[in-house]
């Protein structure tokens, strides 16, 4: 755990029951008990869903309050702070997850889009939490239930995180459809940009971080492109170019024997101390650091 001025922002690696690295599943009732202390307002630096399934209340997340019964799924992204105070006698589903336990496959710039919609930068389009139909619930709660039997069942030789991460990508895509409906915030061209952009940003982000290259390919203004990320992601597309590089710097780290000194060669920093010193920036720790930390963490 982490303390700033204000509230307790936690790191992933304070849940001592992971039984796949990067990601946690538990019964809602069961998290509580366990840690109890979690219920006070505090942040932390992972994604998170929970799918309630019984009883009625109420969810603050960044400061405003949000009801929450059966069918209700709340998201919260990483650094927004929440409270689960009075929630002792709801029931439901937790699952929680790292950026780079997603984006090992899929695009983070989905994973953005998706909860982009918890911020509130804009009231109106703020929608943290969702009631779900019937017929979404059920479609849903399908997606975690086989989460759940992958995440306990961990069947040896079959890679139970792959399958885990497919289900997780169903449950994205599904909630993004929905926020759009809800919200109304679909728009056919940017859409388009946004899904080629993906693409783009997954096969250029080592050698291409200037927006001028993404933006060309568009044939549109450079300032015109970061207004599309600001309006979907509430985020700029160099912070969005900056977070990739670091995902594969971190997955370097962890999973090869590359010196820190190779890694930054490999992700095109003209020198190892400028790779330093942004790698610390955005991790709050040395490539070093991070690596004699995280690897203990590891199965």
């Amino acid at each position: 755990m982490h303390q700033n001025t204000e509230k307790p922002h936690f790191h992933f690696s304070y849940l001592h029951d992971i039984k796949i690295h990067g990601i946690y599943y538990n019964s809602f009732k069961e998290y509580i008990e366990h840690y109890s202390f979690i219920k006070e307002d505090h942040s932390h630096d992972f994604y998170s869903f929970i799918l309630f399934t019984k009883g009625n209340g109420r969810i603050k997340i960044n400061d405003s309050d949000y009801p929450v019964r059966p069918q209700t799924i709340s998201l919260i992204a990483p650094n927004q702070s929440h409270s689960l105070v009075g929630l002792d006698e709801m029931e439901g589903i937790i699952l929680f997850f790292c950026q780079d336990f997603y984006v090992e496959e899929f695009s983070f710039i989905r994973l953005l889009n998706v909860f982009a919609y918890t911020s509130t930068i804009d009231q109106n389009l703020s929608t943290p939490c969702i009631d779900l139909s019937d017929k979404d619930f059920n479609s849903i709660i399908s997606a975690f239930n086989s989460i759940q039997y992958e995440y306990e069942s961990c069947t040896v030789p079959v890679n139970p995180a792959a399958i885990i991460r497919s289900f997780l990508n169903i449950i994205l895509l599904k909630l993004s459809g929905l926020y759009e409906m809800k919200t109304g915030k679909s728009n056919k061209y940017d859409s388009i940009i946004i899904h080629s952009l993906s693409h783009l940003v997954d096969s250029y982000y080592i050698r291409e971080q200037h927006i001028g290259f993404y933006a060309s390919a568009f044939n549109i203004p450079e300032r015109r492109l970061n207004d599309i990320c600001h309006n979907h992601f509430n985020c700029s597309l160099k912070r969005i170019l900056r977070n990739r590089l670091m995902q594969e710097a971190r997955k370097l780290l962890l999973s090869s024997e590359f010196s820190v000194a190779e890694i930054a060669y490999k992700l095109n920093f003209e020198d190892n101390s400028y790779f330093n010193k942004v790698f610390k920036s955005n991790t709050g720790l040395t490539p070093k650091r991070f690596r004699e930390i995280h690897r203990k963490l590891l199965p």
